[in-house]
């Protein structure tokens, strides 16, 4: 009996069968058959492979079901559990892994660790934003999809961080722009998937909506050290995705919903006071972005802007 061959099929029974699958001797014959040059595989092989298992300290269960034996290996002795994913999944996956911040500080915190420490083996490094993963999908989310290929680039240079070069249709521009970046994080925001991206020309972040990337090549002629991302600086210069000029910004809660803005991170730069009558100042440095806008205006039931004055114009606009 050749050694190599007898190897290889106990090899693929343990494959097989670490599966979780309970096989009969003449159904591991079948299955190893499509992998073999001869396609016959004989069931003394099997029974003799069986042995040969057992004997390297592997368990083996055999459990009668009518007149034939199935064997199975047990699932906390179980060696290899095969698993391929396609790129679709890949993404599913770190969406997922993601998600999970959210549950942290329930009472299921311990539960959902476990289920990320084994995502990470299968999907790891952090490629979204630590608290922008989950958002809610509002009326009117934009109903464009990203390449499967730029996507797919995307994801491969956030999990090992290289330069690449990047064609980009900016709104603000009339034809495609290609430049180098180094892709940092995925941003899923109000329905919309941003890429946050480290642009070494200008020294600063950006963040592109991964819809308008037309196409995305690796930079191998860039030799400049790859940028390792600062998620609090990155967010110090945006409200949500959009960034602009950072201005002071000073606002003025109502005591009955003070509790709820001290109890909530709107922005890392956010700075609370509570004053003596009960209402609360809360200072953040921001762009006077749109969004900036729309969050103070839908709040301003309970919040007064105090300066700068532009935002009180443009919230009146």
């Amino acid at each position: 009996m050749d050694t190599s061959p007898h190897i290889i099929r106990c090899l693929r029974i343990v494959t097989l069968l670490s599966s979780g699958r309970r096989l009969s001797t003449s159904e591991i014959a079948d299955e190893l058959a499509k992998h073999t040059d001869d396609k016959v595989v004989t069931i003394r092989q099997i029974q003799r492979d069986l042995r040969s298992i057992e004997e390297a300290g592997i368990p083996l269960v055999d459990t009668r079901e009518g007149t034939s034996i199935r064997w199975s290996i047990p699932h906390h002795a179980r060696l290899t559990q095969p698993l391929t994913i396609d790129d679709h999944e890949l993404l599913s996956l770190h969406i997922l892994k993601g998600a999970l911040v959210s549950f942290k500080g329930t009472q299921i915190e311990h539960d959902v660790e476990k289920v990320a420490r084994k995502l990470e083996k299968v999907a790891p490094g952090k490629v979204f934003l630590q608290e922008e993963v989950v958002s809610e999908v509002s009326p009117g989310r934009f109903a464009t999809t990203v390449s499967d290929e730029a996507m797919r680039a995307i994801i491969a240079a956030i999990v090992d961080p290289h330069w690449d070069r990047v064609t980009y249709r900016s709104v603000r521009a009339s034809t495609p722009k290609t430049f180098v970046v180094s892709f940092c994080r995925l941003i899923n925001h109000a329905g919309r998937l941003y890429v946050a991206a480290w642009h070494p020309v200008h020294n600063q972040y950006l963040t592109l909506a991964a819809d308008r990337i037309d196409h995305v090549e690796r930079a191998s002629d860039v030799t400049d050290r790859i940028h390792v991302f600062d998620e609090k600086k990155y967010r110090s210069g945006r409200f949500g995705v959009y960034d602009g000029d950072v201005a002071t910004i000073k606002l003025r809660i109502d005591t009955d919903a003070a509790d709820h803005f001290l109890s909530r991170l709107w922005h890392p730069t956010q700075e609370f006071k509570r004053r003596k009558d009960g209402r609360v100042d809360l200072q953040l440095r921001a762009p006077l972005s749109p969004e900036l806008v729309s969050w103070v205006v839908g709040w301003a039931d309970v919040l007064e802007i105090i300066s700068p004055a532009k935002l009180i114009t443009m919230c009146q606009a």
